[in-house]
């Protein structure tokens, strides 16, 4: 129902969606509101509606995506080396790169034309089912496969690490190993990813490309990130305790005495720096991680396969009798 006047306010509270086109007394008991006294109004409160429905969805599948990261292979890959992700991680992950992407997300703004139907409203309909595993998916079998590629490396001795031979009470230098650093890189790229995935407009939001607010965040943590894993023994590492090592370690590797204060490493090895032509082997395999979820998000959950299924198996629509 859409009106102007006083005498349309009944109509405007009992319709199931009620517009006033003006900002006088019909605004007051109308849910909706618009100084444009035009019908457009209506198409507007769809566009803005259907986008809001369509990022309150994208960012509950990047919060489903970040526990299934944190329970799925971080938390078994912790029990089972008895290992833990840095104490300065753990406040990148969930202070900067969760929030900082869940809050860009809802920056988005709708498309520009009205899609022909709406955004699901479904939690467990076959497109969140389809978006969410294939992600999970994904991201288990890269965790898991980072293991296999660290086990075939030459500069990597099987059950080196031992949480015996380290200070069980220092729990946040449970991370002093390889067997924690390449989990902290791969899961790390994938939280990142989990708010770039979800990005995508499609028919409902703007373009990705036009969420600026999202790009920078997510560029500034990539670069970030990248810039641990690809450079040399580094402050920016040594905080996060990632290619680093005990003062005496690093200088015996041939890096040089640190000017900065490293905590003795609470492992046997001393260090956890990667050799550079892994990293970069890491680095890319960490990056084709990222390129599969997205490829599927696009091409499989908003792209050609989604419109072939609606096709030929359209969901049954309630029939309205008028």
């Amino acid at each position: 129902m859409c009106g102007d006047g006083g005498n349309d306010s009944l109509a405007l509270r009992a319709a199931h969606v009620g517009i006033a086109l003006s900002d006088a007394e019909a605004s007051i008991v109308s849910p909706f509101s618009s100084a444009d006294r035009s019908m457009m109004s209506c198409v507007e409160l769809l566009r803005q509606s259907r986008a809001g429905l369509a990022t309150s969805f994208a960012n509950f599948t990047a919060l489903i995506c970040y526990g299934q990261i944190m329970s799925g292979m971080l938390k078994m890959a912790t029990f089972y080396f008895a290992i833990s992700l840095t104490e300065n991680l753990w406040m990148l992950i969930d202070g900067a790169i969760s929030t900082g992407l869940m809050l860009t997300i809802s920056m988005s703004g709708p498309a520009e034309r009205l899609a022909p139907h709406r955004p699901t409203s479904r939690i467990l309909g076959p497109q969140m089912l389809a978006s969410v595993g294939g992600i999970v998916l994904m991201n288990w079998l890269f965790s898991a496969l980072s293991y296999v590629w660290l086990f075939q490396q030459d500069w990597f001795r099987c059950n080196e690490h031992s949480a015996a031979e380290g200070d069980a009470t220092k729990w946040w230098l449970q991370g002093d190993n390889y067997e924690s650093s390449i989990m902290s890189f791969v899961c790390t790229f994938q939280f990142i990813n989990n708010g770039f995935v979800v990005n995508y407009g499609y028919l409902y939001r703007a373009r990705w490309y036009k969420n600026y607010a999202l790009l920078v965040v997510w560029g500034f943590l990539m670069a970030f990130v990248s810039y641990m894993l690809l450079a040399d023994p580094n402050r920016v590492g040594c905080a996060f305790r990632l290619n680093c090592g005990t003062a005496s370690t690093l200088e015996r590797l041939g890096y040089g005495t640190p000017t900065w204060k490293v905590e003795p490493y609470n492992s046997p090895l001393g260090h956890n720096v990667i050799p550079k032509q892994s990293r970069y082997e890491l680095w890319g395999y960490c990056l084709g991680n990222m390129a599969a979820a997205n490829l599927w998000q696009v091409f499989v959950i908003n792209g050609l396969v989604r419109n072939l299924l609606r096709k030929r198996k359209p969901l049954r629509r309630l029939k309205v009798k008028l």
